[in-house]
C-alpha cells in the first residue's frame, strides 16, 4: 500500500477546499481513513457511502455524530468527507 506525504496531502485539500488548509491533525485522520478501509471491505464500502452523501444526508450525519458526543460543523464534516476520498484513492 503505497502512502501519500503530507506534502501533496495539503496541496490537495487546500486546492479541494479553496483556501490553504493546515489542519495537522487531518494527515493522521487520513492515514486512519487508508488503515481502516484496507483491512475490512465492510468499512471500505461504509466510508464509500459516506463520500456519496448529499446536503440532507450530511445534516443527518452530524446529527448522529452530534448524539455520540462529536460535535462537527458543516465545514468539518466537508473536510472529514475530503479526506476520506483522499484516501480511498490509495486504496483501490
Amino acid at each position: 500500500m503505497k502512502k501519500p506525504t503530507q506534502k501533496a496531502f495539503y496541496e490537495h485539500m487546500s486546492k479541494r477546499l479553496k483556501s490553504i488548509y493546515k489542519n495537522k491533525d487531518g494527515y493522521m485522520t487520513l492515514l486512519e481513513v487508508i488503515e481502516a478501509a484496507s483491512k475490512d471491505d465492510n468499512t471500505f464500502m461504509d466510508l464509500v457511502e459516506l463520500t456519496l452523501m448529499n446536503k440532507t444526508d450530511r445534516l443527518i450525519y452530524r446529527n448522529a455524530l452530534a448524539c455520540q458526543g462529536k460535535e462537527l460543523t458543516p465545514l468539518q464534516v466537508n473536510e472529514y468527507l475530503a479526506i476520506v476520498e483522499y484516501g480511498l484513492e490509495y486504496i483501490c
